[in-house]
Order: structure tokens, then C-alpha cells, then sequence
């Protein structure tokens, strides 16, 4: 009843938005997919299951007052359609701001800007990269695209101020793609630093990242990726951790169906090596 409950509250606020707003644009992505995992202890279970499927609107009403400046929004729920939890929608993104010329200030649930370079993977890859998070509540935002800084304040610190800070910067020279980060996380004292870089030539696409969580020990992540047409590779090594080699096929359907196959093998500095592969298919609109 709950979920029917807010799902004709949602509803509702749609309808009402649609009839009085400029601009609302819908999103969403269906992803499931079988896996056969091992875990820490070697043991190996296969699952079908849901993989970040999720639902998002974006808001704009343009020329407040007259002006230059609109007001933007965006709603994003993760979805449980395997109804595996109490909670059919998991909060993703939720935030509202103001944005003139390309340059916008936001508040509320936000996404921590992706220096990554080499998250290429439907199910895995992407392991060897140190980050803070990859959203996170009680931030503000100002960004332009290509610059970027975000606050956390939700005094988890026990004191004024901000609990943690970041800045991201993204750019193009040519054909390669650039990009870089730092994040304070206050609370616990801890930073990260990351940086990647990525190019195309032809039908293959090669990319990097490095990444250092720099605490009582720092440690290093690397990660490389290579890509011809519908293959990737990649390979990466996290200090303490272990090495990755990941091997991925993605082929297009349609504009909007694709299909997936991956594979990856865990080398763990614990002595224990492991091996993952994963079938799948994905709907976007």
C-alpha cells in the first residue's frame, strides 16, 4: 500500500509540473543481469538480478522574471525491481539550483564529479581507482562544466564547518580528454587525489586514471583500459588490495538496447584469486 501510495504521489506532482513548468525530461535505465561470483573465501554462487536500474526527471523553467537565470532540478531513484527490500525507490539524486550562462549553483543530494577515466564496465572494472563517494547528501555545488567544487556540512564532524570539501576540473586539448580531483574528507582525515587522461584514434579507445588515498599510509591505485570497437580491457592494481584484468564485449541492439558479456580475475595480495563473469542486457531512455 505504501508503494502505491507514493507511486500516485509522484504522479501527481508530474502531472501538476507538466501542466504549469517549461521543461521536464525524463530518464530512466533498466539494466539485469546473471552473475557467476566467487567470494573472499573462494566460494562461487551464480545470481540473476537487478543491475542500477533507475528512474530520473530533470526540471528547468527558464527566465525567472525576466532574466537570464533559470531554475533547474533533478529527481533520480534507484529501483528495486526485483522487490528485494522494504523500499521499491532508493534515493539517488535529488537537488534544485540556479543556472545562468552555463554556470550553476545547486543544493541537496549530488553526485561527486567522476575524474575516472576507465569506468567502462557494465558489472566490474573500475577497482583500482580511490574516491570518497559517489553521491552524498547536505552538499552545494557550483560548477560551469568544466570546473567544479562541492561542500558536504552535515555535522558529522561535531563541529561547525565543512566536513568535506572537493574540486574537479575536465578538459580537451585535441583528441585527448582530460581530468582531475582532489577531496578532503575532514571528518577522518583523509584525502584523495586522482587524475586521468583518455583518447580515441580510429576504432580504439585508450584510457588511464591514478588515484592516491593519502592517510596515516598512502596508498596508490592505477587502472588502464583499452578499447577497439565493441572489446575492452582493462587492467588494474591497488595498493593493498590486489590486481584486476577485465575483459568486456558490449554490442547495440538498437538506440536503446544493448546487450553485455564481462569477465574478471582478482589477484588478491592476500594469496586468494578470484574469478567473475557476468551476461546482461540494458535499456536506456
Amino acid at each position: 500500500m505504501l508503494r502505491l501510495i507514493t507511486a500516485t504521489v509522484v504522479g501527481i506532482v508530474l502531472l501538476a509540473y507538466t501542466a504549469n513548468a517549461a521543461e521536464i525530461k525524463p530518464y530512466g535505465t533498466f539494466n539485469y543481469k546473471f552473475s557467476h561470483d566467487e567470494n573472499a573465501s573462494g566460494v562461487a554462487y551464480d545470481k540473476l538480478e537487478n543491475n542500477g536500474s533507475k528512474l530520473g526527471i530533470d526540471f528547468s523553467e527558464p527566465s525567472i522574471e525576466g532574466s537570464s537565470i533559470s531554475a533547474i532540478a533533478k529527481l533520480e531513484v534507484g529501483l528495486d525491481v526485483d522487490d528485494s527490500g522494504s523500499d521499491t525507490f532508493d534515493s539517488r539524486l535529488a537537488y534544485v539550483g540556479l543556472e545562468n550562462n552555463g554556470v550553476a549553483i545547486t543544493v541537496g543530494r549530488q553526485a561527486h564529479a567522476s575524474v575516472s577515466q576507465t569506468d567502462n564496465f557494465q558489472v566490474y572494472g573500475n577497482n583500482a581507482v580511490f574516491k570518497y563517494a559517489d553521491r552524498s547528501s547536505n552538499t552545494i555545488k557550483l560548477s560551469n562544466g568544466t570546473v567544479s567544487a562541492m561542500a558536504m556540512v552535515d555535522g558529522s564532524n561535531g563541529k561547525n564547518g565543512v566536513d568535506v570539501y572537493e574540486w574537479n576540473i575536465s578538459h580537451s586539448i585535441k583528441d585527448i580528454n582530460l581530468s582531475g580531483g582532489y577531496a578532503d574528507d575532514r571528518v577522518n582525515d583523509i584525502s584523495y587525489w586522482a587524475a586521468g587522461a583518455s583518447t580515441t584514434v580510429g576504432d580504439f579507445t585508450v584510457a588511464s586514471t591514478y588515484s592516491i588515498y593519502d592517510a596515516a599510509t598512502d596508498l596508490v591505485g592505477m587502472e588502464a583500459t583499452v578499447g577497439w570497437k565493441a572489446l575492452t580491457v582493462g587492467y588494474g592494481d591497488k595498493e593493498g588490495t590486489g590486481t584486476y584484468m577485465t575483459y568486456g564485449v558490449n554490442h547495440n541492439m538498437t538506440e536503446s538496447l544493448s546487450v553485455y558479456a564481462e569477465m574478471q580475475q582478482d589477484d588478491l595480495d592476500t594469496g586468494t584469486n578470484l574469478q567473475h563473469y557476468s551476461f546482461g542486457t540494458k535499456f536506456v531512455f
